[in-house]
């Protein structure tokens, strides 16, 4: 059975701590592929100041691109509305038919769960990754998981997974990684100052976004002229 690795977001731009969590994830998990999915309309962030998609699909094939198991799924921008990982889980259940599920995301990102569209039911359709982001997240992970899923059971430790739980057919883990504070934020704020990014983002990327570098500007200044 195919073992795939889900890594969604608006990629504005990609930078480095996209693509080493899916190199932890995946030798973590063993997994088959990591897809990167990049969001056409999210539905938690303005689109103000949104690079296209197009742009930023560009970026992650660029950054992504020595990596063989690493590959770009565009479905979010094949269909309307929001782009909801409910639904986007849905579509790969659809079109990968027998398969394992791994959704990743940041710690960050677990607190405000409930708030995402069917968010707790996601573990229906996908095992889930919950990638640390400072030393104290474990300790979060292990107070909010038995609240969102009372009926879960603790898996122990394995390898380099820290914490983990079974709730009904799939399991949520916690794993540790090398952490680099680095946001697409920062990439954005930087950029706009004139300051050097280099290895913030990798070299692919930067290419890119020098060679757009007035479309990205405009896109990313106060008047948010995206195009």
């Amino acid at each position: 059975m195919k073992r795939i690795g889900i890594l969604g977001g608006t990629f504005n731009p990609t930078h480095i701590m996209h693509v080493r969590p899916a190199v932890e994830v995946e030798e973590a998990f063993s997994l088959d592929r990591v897809d990167f999915v990049p969001c056409a309309t999210p539905p938690h962030k303005a689109e103000n100041g949104l690079l296209s998609f197009e742009l930023r699909n560009r970026m992650i094939r660029a950054a992504i691109n020595r990596y063989p198991k690493f590959t770009v799924n565009e479905l979010e921008a094949e269909r309307s509305g929001p782009s909801y990982t409910y639904d986007t889980l849905q579509n790969y259940k659809e079109a990968e038919g027998e398969c394992e599920l791994f959704f990743i995301m940041g710690s960050i990102d677990l607190p405000t769960l409930p708030d995402w569209y069917k968010g707790l039911e996601l573990i229906k359709h996908a095992n889930i990754i919950v990638l640390a982001r400072s030393d104290s997240d474990v300790e979060e992970f292990n107070k909010l998981c038995p609240e969102y899923w009372p009926d879960l059971e603790l898996l122990p430790p394995a390898g380099n997974i820290e914490s983990a739980y079974t709730v009904g057919e799939h399991n949520i883990y916690f794993l540790p990684q090398p952490r680099i504070d680095v946001s697409a934020t920062l990439i954005r704020e930087r950029w706009m100052q004139d300051r050097d990014i280099s290895y913030l983002v990798p070299d692919s990327v930067l290419k890119i976004m020098n060679d757009y570098a007035d479309i990205i500007s405009a896109c990313w200044s106060d008047e948010k002229k995206c195009r």
